[in-house]
């Protein structure tokens, strides 16, 4: 049977919508690019905070500094990898350029801005050290779908993803930070190791939950804690051993048990804001931006249609609902062009 001339027609459309939805949707699976940093509506004035006199001869910390040396000390003194310019960076933007952002700036450093942290879980293990915890995106103006990616010594060259990390607690590190582990809770995680086995940069997919067990669900807590290691990232027993690729994901360990924790104050406001600080430019003390400055109409609620990412989860509509709906498009077209004929 010859079909007529519309239904030939009205298929060809309905295919042509096909490819665009699955095209569309190619674009937001994992892929390493973000979505777009949030657009700014108003600006936040800067805080108080100055620079501590130094006398080691280092460069001082400063709001605009691009210094990379991170340490983990305890819940309440460390370092996080994050983008310099939050206005025009998403998480994975940042992965080659990010500087450091530190609760006790050193060495050219940037300050960690007050209110990102709200929790903090220090594990100090005979393998490496490790922090975990939780944070308000809106304070670096992160978006609340940026599912982030992995900074680590090693990058993709085997010279660091940034380059030129110096770390106070180790010879290898492996940081995520993201909003795709826990829905609606943004997580962290940042260890260092003497070895590469506990710091390994190949499972740059899977995450803080996956690739770091630790605490991320005590609310508004602030611990530091002896605990035991886990085994090597991706062993599970001496039979086997997981990488990223595999068909079928094992879930992750169960965190190692700890030990001798205590609970610790947050850390002291130091009247570190920035520009960005869309939480602080939201009070009614914060100065407005008009789009002669710069700003932009769009929403602050750090939300964007993108939703690719590196270590993030796919689209809303993911691809078995896409090409499901392409293919009831188009079927559906046919037939109905058939019964007018």
């Amino acid at each position: 049977m010859r079909l007529p001339g519309f239904v030939v027609a009205t298929a060809a459309a309905a295919a042509t919508v096909f490819v665009a939805l699955v095209e569309a949707q190619d674009t937001s699976i994992i892929r390493g690019d973000g979505p777009p940093a949030p657009s700014l509506t108003r600006t936040a004035a800067l805080g108080s905070w100055t620079p501590k006199a130094s006398s080691d001869g280092l460069t001082k910390p400063s709001l605009t500094g691009m210094g990379r040396t991170i340490y983990i000390n305890s819940a309440s003194d460390f370092c996080l990898l994050m983008p310099p310019d939050p206005t025009t960076q998403n998480l994975v933007d940042a992965e080659a350029i990010a500087t450091s952002y530190c609760i006790n700036p050193i060495n050219g450093t940037r300050p960690m801005p007050d209110g990102l942290i709200k929790t903090a879980h220090f594990r100090r293990t005979p393998e490496y050290v490790q922090i975990s915890g939780t944070y308000d995106p809106a304070v670096m103006n992160l978006g609340s779908n940026d599912c982030g990616g992995e900074y680590d010594s090693e990058g993709a060259e085997g010279v660091g993803n940034p380059v030129g990390v110096t770390m106070r607690n180790g010879s290898y590190f492996s940081q995520f930070m993201g909003a795709c582990d826990i829905p609606g809770s943004p997580v962290f995680c940042l260890r260092m190791c003497p070895s590469y086995e506990y710091c390994r940069n190949t499972f740059d997919l899977m995450g803080c939950l996956w690739t770091q067990p630790g605490d991320y669900d005590q609310p508004q807590a602030f611990t530091n804690c002896d605990a035991n290691a886990d085994l090597p990232t991706g062993v599970y027993n001496s039979s086997y051993t997981f990488s990223q690729g595999m068909s079928v994901t094992p879930p992750p360990v169960t965190a190692p048990a700890s030990s001798n924790c205590k609970t610790v104050a947050s850390p002291t406001a130091s009247g570190v804001t920035y520009s960005w600080n869309q939480v602080a430019a939201a009070s009614p003390a914060a100065s407005s931006t008009s789009k002669s400055n710069g700003g932009s109409s769009g929403s602050t609620s750090g939300s964007s249609s993108g939703g690719g990412s590196k270590s993030g989860a796919a689209s809303a509509l993911g691809p078995v609902n896409v090409y499901a709906l392409g293919v009831t498009v188009l079927l559906g077209v046919v037939a109905g062009g058939a019964l007018l004929v």
